[in-house]
């Protein structure tokens, strides 16, 4: 299987994430969901594997538009306090109870390496350590494409659920850390709830029988970014669809004319099986189904009619030139060629001709044609080559729509109408929508219209009073007409106010408070401000300020607060008309006092484990972690390890004889409150 995976890889069809590779970069990809943005990534060379192995990943979010509004100075936020490593051998071992593929990260990451070998070691022994680096990359990568959690476990996956409507977010994934005298280039993403990630169902799917086995062939060219592998599944009533293999399937590389094959062994010649195929995203999503074909095994004849060129003739005319393989020549009597509008029939006849014959001109074809050869042996039994399109370019547009009309309601539902086009090859519509006549109009049809209507939802919940829209006619060939002149349509007024901002919100020590600061409404119709203080634990609110517009406040101190307790606000803003906006704060948690140090730290050398063995005491509640700080021999304090907050014990295994060692102790409770450092513990090993 391995081997089958590794020719598909070096054929290009590999994982969406790094399909196009270049040496030393990080390659991106994201995923908009309906509340969260999903990111994957992968290194595009082994070295890069091998850097974000070793010093992780970070990512940072920056938000370059709002409401379709470019940001002038966009800031980053990082989403990654800690670099994002793979996980340690211990957590690969126990997350791949659940997950096999966990264990084959983790044996490629952490199993026995191939030895790093220099050109002057031969360049064979050169290349092939090369190679087996290269595999071992790939391997991973595979497994992350197929599997979020070994993406997870390869830190190579991040979940941003901190995202609204209406922005749009440019992510900047860089290693951790640069190595020396070598640079790994950063990926930048975009990605926004407003455009979620849209998968289509695999194209032009065709089937071929042979003796006991049948390939199917699909359009892959246009959608290598998209999916990573594929489900193929048979059935033999149309109705009960079971996949033909337990592992993913990996089509071999598009050819020249974009289509990718997959040979599956049919139980028998007799009867006929009806097959479907969907996608797999490199988040292990899969993407909707192909239509369906059906076909049955045809008994030995070991080749077909190969169609190799096809020639348009002053855009009237289309030439159709093949090959007959082997011996069909010899075993033909006849050839029948046939054709189709789609590439799923029926197919008929245009031509009957005595074998053996390697042209065919059609004189009269249609606007799209797909032409299959049926070759008819001389014992009766027929083959068929595969479908292949061709058409006379159609460059004439469809005229630009008109009579566009339309209506806003009171809930948001916007109903817009149109006369219809007269064109013959017509597909249908795409609608364009903005909220000013002078900004970019965003497509909002998911589909080509093929009615002259469309119902769209807009918020009312916004400062801009209309909403514009604009039409194309699309024809089968994908001409697309002028647009239409922008229509404006009013939303009813039912808008509130903008929201203040609530720009810092945190504890103050030396007040005793919480502080909290905003910037107001940008509303002109605004006449009221109303704070409000909620209690986390019990839910309990209350009003801590109100006042009106005369007054520009922009900062309130709270010192009506209990110790220990966490507290959030809300300031509610409300127009002339009684629309209301707020803003929350995030939770702050009010801790006023100094938590004790740790004590009673007891370290104990054990020279045949080769370690320093530390364990305490500390009865504090809510401890969320411990720091460890070490200093060897004379050497300043650093921070050397961080424990999670339920262990009392930790082991040094980075000890030699001969050195001192001293260590002191930092715990961090609830709200990132840090207790006093602890007493300096020395030991000689």
């Amino acid at each position: 299987m391995y081997r089958f995976i590794l020719f598909f890889l070096l054929l290009s069809s590999s994982c969406a994430v790094y399909a196009q590779q270049k040496e030393h970069r990080i390659a991106g990809l994201a995923d908009a969901g309906k509340d969260k943005i999903r990111l994957r990534w992968s290194p595009a060379s082994y070295i890069s594997w091998e850097m974000g192995n070793k010093y992780g990943y970070t990512v940072e979010r920056f938000t370059v538009a709002i409401n379709g509004q470019l940001v002038t100075k966009p800031q980053p936020v990082l989403l990654t306090p800690q670099p994002l490593k793979p996980y340690t051998l211990e957590q690969m071992k126990a997350a791949a109870d659940k997950d096999e593929r966990i264990g084959i990260i983790a044996e490629l990451i952490y199993g026995e390496k191939a030895e790093k070998l220099k050109p002057e070691a031969g360049i064979g022994a050169y290349f092939e350590n090369q190679n087996q680096n290269d595999w071992r990359m790939a391997m991973a990568l595979l497994s992350c494409d197929l599997s979020i959690n070994a993406a997870k476990s390869a830190g190579l996956f991040l979940e941003d659920n901190n995202v609204k409507k209406g922005e749009r977010y440019a992510y900047r994934i860089s290693l951790a850390k640069q190595p020396v005298n070598l640079t790994i280039d950063t990926a930048i993403v975009v990605a926004s709830l407003d455009e979620p990630t849209l998968l289509s169902p695999p194209q032009e799917l065709a089937i071929v029988g042979a003796d006991s086995t049948v390939t199917l062939g699909w359009l892959t060219a246009f959608n290598k970014n998209m999916y990573t592998a594929y489900q193929v599944e048979r059935s033999t009533d149309g109705k009960n669809f079971k996949p033909v293999t337990d592992l993913p399937v990996m089509p071999t590389g598009p050819d020249k004319a974009g289509f990718s094959y997959y040979q599956d062994s049919l139980p028998d010649n007799e009867n006929k099986y009806i097959y479907r195929v969907r996608g797999i995203t490199p988040f292990a999503d899969y993407g909707p189904y192909s239509k369906t074909v059906e076909g049955s095994g045809v008994a030995s004849v070991s080749d077909r009619p190969v169609m190799d060129t096809i020639i348009v003739i002053d855009n009237k005319k289309i030439q159709l030139r093949w090959f007959l393989p082997g011996e069909l020549s010899k075993q033909l009597s006849k050839i029948i060629i046939t054709r189709s509008a789609n590439g799923k029939g029926p197919f008929e006849p245009l031509a009957t001709l005595k074998s053996p014959v390697y042209t065919f001109t059609d004189d009269k074809p249609l606007g799209s044609n797909y032409y299959r050869i049926k070759g008819i042996t001389k014992s009766g039994k027929t083959i068929y080559s595969f479908p292949y399109f061709a058409q006379v370019i159609d460059t004439i547009p469809p005229v630009i729509p008109t009579g566009l009309i339309g209506k806003v309601d009171s809930t948001g539902i916007v109903s817009l109408q149109w006369d219809v086009n007269k064109e013959k090859d017509l597909q249908g519509y795409r609608v364009f929508r903005a909220n000013g006549p002078k900004e970019e109009f965003v497509e909002v049809t998911r589909v080509i219209l093929t009615a002259p209507v469309f119902t769209d939802t807009v918020t009312l919940h916004t400062l801009t009073s209309k909403v514009y829209y604009e039409i194309i006619a699309v024809d089968k060939n994908y001409n697309t007409s002028g647009y239409t002149p922008y229509l404006a349509l009013k939303r009813p007024d039912t808008i509130a106010p903008s929201s203040p901002v609530i720009t810092r919100a945190y504890r103050s020590d030396s007040l005793h408070a919480i502080v909290l600061e905003w910037h107001n409404s940008s509303s002109e119709d605004v006449v009221k401000y109303t704070l409000y203080s909620i209690n986390a634990k019990d839910s309990s609110r209350k009003t801590v300020a109100a006042w009106d517009t005369l007054n520009k406040r922009e900062k309130y101190t709270d010192t009506a607060l209990q110790t220990g307790n966490t507290y959030y606000y809300e300031l509610e803003v409300a127009d002339d008309s009684g629309n209301k906006a707020k803003e929350l704060s995030g939770d702050i948690w009010f801790e006023a006092a100094k938590r004790p140090a740790v004590k009673n730290i007891n370290a104990v050398p054990d020279q045949d484990k080769k370690q320093i063995v530390l364990n305490w005491l500390y009865n504090q509640p809510e401890v969320k972690q411990f720091r460890i700080f070490r200093a060897k021999n004379d050497s300043p304090f650093l921070l050397f390890s961080t424990l999670d907050g339920v262990n009392r014990q930790w082991a040094d295994n980075d000890v030699f004889l001969g050195n001192v060692y001293k260590y002191k102790i930092i715990a961090v409770l609830k709200g990132d409150m840090k207790t006093e450092m602890s007493k300096v513990i020395e030991v000689k090993y």
